[in-house]
């Protein structure tokens, strides 16, 4: 969403229940991957995996006739989690991760002033996948992803800030291939369909200028590819970099109030989310 002049404005700080809750739940789904990585031996089938990496991703916002008005890009470290049962020819996947950092963002006031200014950013995912191995080198790929993204964008001068809060549901589809097997590796390629639910948007206004404002978005379409080299000379590690893309219609006019009186409407612009990342991954 575009800065705000006063009487708008951006940045809102506190840590609301939301925000503790779904903290809460990665602290939890971080415990209990450590419960499954102490009772590994007896459980066989199963496998355990850890990632640290890095992202650059962007954000793009587009008015109604196609015009930019904001661009946020910046690189966000992180670190995924990820568990994996198989038994025959099925496979089922509990991953996790989260990533954040500072964003520079780059966009204009409501009122057409450019602005400039960091946007403190955080990712969070939790995915559930089914796999089913059709060849011992193409596995088909179907799952469900929880997506949860925070953007507080700070105030600079006379412009305040504000912070926003998305999530939505993700349904994901696609396969998985070896495209290389060779002596000193085995290369893998996967790609995947991204279907949204509508994203759920809260805005918090600096100093409660405004009150909260609650927004849906369009349901939206994206992909997903990565490309994983596993050397075999080292079998516990690979090399993983993946690309992301989704496009977010706008959300409908929400009404703008203060102190539970309407002084306006407010709106999410149509938005291109995109990021290209690289980590390193650990089979324990």
């Amino acid at each position: 969403m575009g800065a705000f002049t006063r009487p708008f404005f951006i940045g809102f700080r506190r840590i609301n229940t939301y925000s503790l809750h779904s903290m809460r739940q990665f602290v939890l789904f971080i415990v209990l991957i450590t419960g499954l990585v102490t009772g590994k031996s007896a459980y066989a089938q199963w496998e355990f995996y850890g990632a640290g990496g890095v992202r650059y991703a962007t954000t793009e916002e587009i008015d109604t006739n196609g015009k930019p008005l904001v661009k946020e890009h910046g690189f966000l470290p992180g670190l995924e989690f990820k568990a994996n049962y198989r038994r025959g020819d099925w496979l089922v996947t509990l991953g996790g991760e989260i990533y954040g950092g500072n964003l520079v963002y780059d966009g204009q006031t409501q009122s057409g002033t450019t602005f400039s200014t960091d946007t403190r950013t955080r990712q969070f995912r939790m995915t559930t996948e089914v796999g089913r191995y059709v060849s011992d080198a193409v596995l088909l790929l179907a799952g469900t992803e929880w997506d949860y993204w925070k953007r507080d964008i700070l105030g600079r001068g006379t412009t305040l800030g504000m912070e926003e809060e998305y999530n939505s549901w993700r349904f994901l589809a696609g396969a998985q291939t070896r495209v290389l097997q060779a002596s000193w590796s085995d290369i893998y390629l996967t790609g995947l369909l991204v279907v949204s639910s509508p994203e759920h948007l809260e805005v918090n206004f600096d100093n409660q200028v405004f009150d909260q404002a609650n927004l849906s978005t369009k349901a939206a379409i994206g992909a997903r590819f990565a490309l994983e080299v596993r050397p075999k000379a080292y079998s516990n590690v690979s090399v993983e970099s993946d690309f992301e893309w989704m496009r977010i219609g706008r959300s409908g006019d929400a009404i703008l109030s203060k102190g539970g009186s309407p002084v306006g409407t407010v709106a999410q612009p149509e938005h291109v989310r995109k990021a290209i990342g690289i980590k390193i991954k650990y089979r324990f």
